[in-house]
């Protein structure tokens, strides 16, 4: 070895000063790239949700069903054999799609386009711009129903003609798909929705009647149980409609 030239390893101190080190900046990054990639999330749900909205608008103005917003447990169709449209309110708007592949003769399932999905739910993945199943698995939004266009069925499609106040009226958000459920109460809120507050970083994207989506932000003054919120998305705390007669 040549004088003056002197080879030191790191002592046990250094390196666990080293780790700390990049334990910290490790703890500091983590939440920023997740904020980061849950940003692009909420970014592509929200434009799902506006999209979903324009065809439930869409849907409104069809002779057909004029002045409707579709849910899950709405009247079947009896002349569409291959589905049950009251198992959800997707199978009506995936038709106004040109994407759409409807059922055949082979009890094949109804494809859907990828905007029925919110890449943050983890349920099931679902490659971007690929057609996926129409069903509750897949699907990551609910529809909201108050009975207004048939008061002795709560989840019967929302009735919008004559309607004040459109844009207080849920319509669709973020949650868990039922068949032929859809959220009327409180307690349907606490089933199907409030599980999925953690999907967009304690927040939840709602479509209402009116065509406008809004994000609520889950704060500390909500509460484990979600009634705070339910009321904030609800300010009309869906009432059914012949108790609103029975009040006016």
């Amino acid at each position: 070895m040549k004088a003056g030239c002197i080879h030191r390893g790191f002592t046990l101190l250094e390196l666990i000063v080293v780790i700390a080190i990049l334990a910290v900046l490790l703890g500091i990054s983590a939440p920023v790239l997740f904020n980061y990639l849950n940003a692009g999330d909420i970014v592509k749900c929200r434009a799902n949700i506006e999209q979903l909205a324009k065809l439930g608008i869409k849907y409104g103005q069809d002779l057909g069903h004029r002045n409707l917003l579709p849910t899950s447990g709405m009247d079947d169709d009896e002349d569409t054999t291959e589905m049950n449209e009251s198992d959800g309110w997707w199978f009506m708007l995936a038709q106004e799609l040109d994407s759409t592949v409807l059922p055949s003769s082979t009890k094949k399932p109804m494809k859907v386009a990828t905007i029925f999905h919110c890449p943050g739910d983890r349920r099931k993945e679902v490659p971007d711009g690929v057609l996926m199943p129409a069903d509750e698995k897949h699907v990551s939004y609910v529809s909201w129903s108050d009975g207004s266009e048939d008061e002795d069925n709560p989840n019967s499609q929302i009735r919008t003609v004559g309607r004040k106040h459109l844009d207080l009226l849920p319509w669709l958000s973020d949650g868990i798909p039922k068949k032929r459920r859809s959220v009327t109460n409180y307690a349907t809120f606490r089933e199907m929705v409030l599980p999925v507050v953690e999907r967009h970083s304690s927040g939840i994207l709602v479509a209402y009647a009116s065509g406008v989506v809004q994000q609520f932000d889950i704060d500390s003054e909500d509460g484990v149980d979600g009634k705070k919120l339910f009321r904030r998305i609800n300010p009309d705390k869906l009432i059914p409609m012949k108790e609103k007669k029975k009040r006016d």
